[in-house]
This record gives C-alpha cells, structure tokens and sequence, in this order.
C-alpha cells in the first residue's frame, strides 16, 4: 500500500519482510518492541521506520566477529 511516498505494511506483509511469522510479529506489538500504529483493529507499519528500528536494533552487534566500534 502506497501512501505519500511511504510505504505502509500490514502484520501480514511486515511478516514476510522480515522472514518472521506473524506471531512473532504479534508477541513484538504486545510487548511494545516494536513501532507501530492503529486504524480500527488494524495494525499498521511504516516501513521506513520500521528500517530504522532494525538498524537500531543491530547497531551494537558485532558482525563477522568484528565491532562496529572504530578502535
């Protein structure tokens, strides 16, 4: 779905971004982990954000056994 430039997901499609099934999805909403917004009963991503979420989550993680850290 296209809306000014942004992309918006539901739980379904964020689901298979992510390559994570829609419970866990779910379990990351109740738990408040991830950015989210609601339309009625609908859950909603911007999936720009949700990019910045997962860079932000990464961030400190250490990668093919070398820091991010510049040493």
């Amino acid at each position: 779905m296209e809306n000014n430039n942004q992309e918006i997901l539901n739980i379904k499609e964020l689901s298979q971004y992510l390559h994570c099934s829609i419970s866990k999805i779910r379990n990351l909403i109740y738990d408040n982990e991830i950015p989210y917004f609601r339309i009625g009963n609908r859950y909603l991503f911007n999936l720009s954000i949700i990019q910045k979420w997962i860079t932000n989550q990464y961030n400190d993680i250490e990668i093919g056994g070398f820091n991010n850290e510049i040493k």
